[in-house]
């Protein structure tokens, strides 16, 4: 009678234990199915303590960013004119740089960015090439990035022109076809492969605007000319120059530049039989009084207006004649002790290529 009713209870237990564990079994299924998202993991590490280590020792702990309030009193810096631009909007405006290279040069490429860098974003940069010349800019990512943009653009030669020396390139830039092309610009910059802008100058080219025609003077003691290498020029007095004169019919120069120079805005034109050619200086210093005595100011639109000797220097020299130019030019051709310190004021000299075109 004892050993059944021991028996009994223990098997009354059993059953208490089970029915219990069924219970709990059903609460926490009823809970799960009220709450999906909870866990008990997630629970304990919401309650974890702060001092408890990263998974990765070797990442440090991230530092908490305070935030401080703005102080009313506080005032923006006001923006320096002098370092800002419009930026280029893909249409050509007043300004624009150009090149004419049909030749591949290593150094060409490096050249265009750092023109473009030191012109900054409001100058557009034009290539004038043949259509076979196309490839070799093609090949750069850097360039590409300027050329999908439109700051950099590449025109091509009508099939007609050959350059393959400096008599060819003259007889390009006295045609009409270059000029007219680059319309509605005023303000042409023109530059070669031996040429540079010095990213430490003060000056910028904008500073030149009021001048029909800048370079770096050739001849120092009587300068007989500008190099057109790297010259500033006004288009509309490029094509008046045309106009009143032929470079065929007046072909006494060998280089363009100097022709411009001999024939800037001079009133004679040929064929008339009482024309006779004044030197640019002797007709330039005439064109000069005659404007001072009618009272007519230098930058009159319509009038000449030419840089000094000074003022030529400090936009770009052959030799270290000015200190601190803003572009040089053919600094193959300089001596050692010109060269150290040409490397030391404008060291990009080093991308000028030798000889753009051959003189003949």
């Amino acid at each position: 009678m004892t050993v059944g009713s021991s028996i009994e209870e223990r098997r009354r237990k059993s059953r208490h234990i089970l029915l219990a564990a069924f219970a709990l079994l059903v609460v926490l299924w009823v809970f799960k199915l009220s709450h999906p998202k909870y866990s008990i993991v997630s629970s304990y590490s919401e309650q974890s303590p702060l001092t408890q280590q990263p998974s990765n020792p070797s990442k440090p702990p991230s530092i908490p960013v305070i935030k401080v309030a703005p102080e009313k009193n506080w005032k923006s810096r006001p923006v320096n004119n002098a370092l800002t631009s419009d930026p280029f909007n893909g249409t050509i405006g007043n300004k624009v740089a150009v090149i004419v290279e049909t030749t591949f040069r290593a150094n060409l490429v490096p050249l265009l960015l750092h023109f473009g860098s030191v012109l900054g974003p409001s100058w557009p940069i034009l290539i004038y090439t043949s259509v076979e010349g196309i490839g070799q800019f093609s090949t750069s990512s850097a360039l590409g990035g300027y050329l999908k943009t439109g700051a950099i653009q590449i025109r091509t030669l009508p099939q007609s022109v050959f350059l393959p020396n400096a008599a060819a390139m003259s007889e390009l830039m006295t045609g009409t076809w270059l000029w007219e092309s680059l319309a509605p610009a005023e303000h042409i910059l023109f530059f070669q492969s031996d040429s540079m802008l010095c990213a430490n100058a003060a000056r910028s080219v904008d500073d030149y605007f009021q001048y029909d025609f800048v370079g770096a003077l050739i001849g120092a003691a009587k300068p007989k000319a500008y190099n057109g290498g790297l010259s500033l020029r006004k288009r509309s007095s490029i094509l008046r120059v045309l106009e009143e004169s032929s470079w065929h019919k007046n072909h006494r120069d060998k280089f363009e530049d100097q022709w411009y120079y001999n024939r800037f805005v001079t009133q004679c034109t040929p064929p008339n039989p009482g024309c006779v050619l004044i030197p640019w200086d002797d007709r330039f210093k005439e064109i000069q009084e005659q404007q001072e005595a009618e009272g007519i100011d230098p930058e009159t639109e319509g009038a000449i207006n030419l840089p000094t000797v000074g003022v030529a220097r400090t936009f770009s020299v052959e030799s270290i004649d000015y200190p601190h130019p803003l572009g040089v030019q053919e600094v193959h051709r300089w001596n050692n002790d010109q060269m150290e310190k040409l490397t030391e004021w404008c060291p990009e000299s080093k991308l000028c290529s030798k000889e753009p075109f051959k003189d003949t």
